[in-house]
C-alpha cells in the first residue's frame, strides 16, 4: 500500500542512493589514480579561462537548468493529477486494513489473536444477537448483522440512526454492554474501536437492503431519525 502510494518518493530516493554510490565510486576511483602525487588545494588551483566560461561551460550549465526546470514544470502538474486517486486508494486500502482487524476483534482473544476483544461472548457466534445474564434476569444483546437497518428498540431504549450512533454506543455503553471507549473508563482506544465499527458495517452491509441501509444511505438515515424522533428513542449526542 505504502510502495502505491508513495511511488514517487521512493523513486526519487533510488535516484538519489545511486547518485550518491556513483559520486563516491567516482571520487573513490579519482583518488585512486592520483596516487601519491600531491594535490593542489581547488581554492589555489587556475580557474576557467574566459573562454570556457563564456560558451562551453555557460552552455553546459544553461542547459541543465533549462532540463531541472522542465522536470519540475512536468512533474508538479502530474503529481496534482494522480494525487487525489492516490489518496482514495490508500483511504480504501486503510478502509480494507481496518475491516480486517474489526474482525479478528469481535473473536474472543486468544494467543493467536492477540486483537480479540470478544463480542461474540455476548451478541452470539455469529453476532446474530444472544442471551446473558443480567442483574438477576436476563439481557438479549441485538442482531449485529442487522445494525445497519435502524435498529429500534421500545422505549426507554435507544435507537440507532446513523454510524455515529453505533460509535456512541460502543464507546459509552448502553443498557447491559458497558462502555468500552477508554475515555469512558473503557478498554479499547478509538482506533480499535473505529476498526470495529468498520467491521460491523463491512457485515451488516451484506445483510440489509441498500435503500435501508442507514450506515451508508443518507436518505435510510434521515427516516430512521424521524422515526426514531416520534418513538421517543433517539440518541442523545453530545
Amino acid at each position: 500500500m505504502l510502495a502505491s502510494a508513495n511511488v514517487a518518493g521512493i523513486l526519487l530516493v533510488v535516484l538519489g542512493t545511486l547518485f550518491v554510490l556513483v559520486s563516491a565510486a567516482g571520487l573513490a576511483l579519482r583518488h585512486r589514480t592520483r596516487g601519491e602525487r600531491p594535490e593542489v588545494p581547488y581554492t589555489m588551483r587556475p580557474g576557467p579561462s574566459d573562454a570556457a566560461l563564456e560558451t562551453p561551460l555557460l552552455h553546459r550549465l544553461q542547459g541543465w537548468s533549462v532540463v531541472i526546470v522542465l522536470f519540475f514544470v512536468a512533474w508538479f502538474p502530474l503529481q496534482w493529477l494522480l494525487e487525489p486517486g492516490r489518496n482514495l486508494q490508500q483511504e480504501k486500502d486503510l478502509t480494507t486494513l481496518g475491516v480486517e482487524r474489526g474482525a479478528l476483534a469481535v473473536q474472543p482473544y486468544s494467543e493467536e489473536n492477540q486483537l480479540g476483544v470478544g463480542c461474540v461472548r455476548c451478541h452470539g457466534p455469529q453476532l446474530q444477537g444472544g442471551i446473558i445474564p443480567y442483574q438477576g434476569g436476563y439481557a438479549y444483546p441485538p442482531n449485529l448483522q442487522t445494525i445497519c437497518a435502524g435498529n429500534l428498540a421500545n422505549p426507554p431504549h435507544t435507537a440507532i440512526a446513523s454510524v455515529d450512533d453505533i460509535y456512541q454506543v460502543v464507546e459509552q455503553g448502553r443498557n447491559a454492554m458497558p462502555s468500552w471507549s477508554i475515555r469512558y473508563a473503557g478498554a479499547l482506544d478509538d482506533q480499535q474501536i473505529n476498526d470495529i465499527v468498520l467491521y460491523l458495517v463491512s457485515m451488516s452491509s451484506k445483510h440489509v437492503d441498500p435503500a435501508d441501509n442507514i450506515c451508508t444511505n443518507k436518505d435510510a438515515q434521515k427516516r430512521a431519525l424521524e422515526k426514531a424522533v416520534a418513538g421517543g428513542t433517539v440518541l442523545e449526542r453530545p
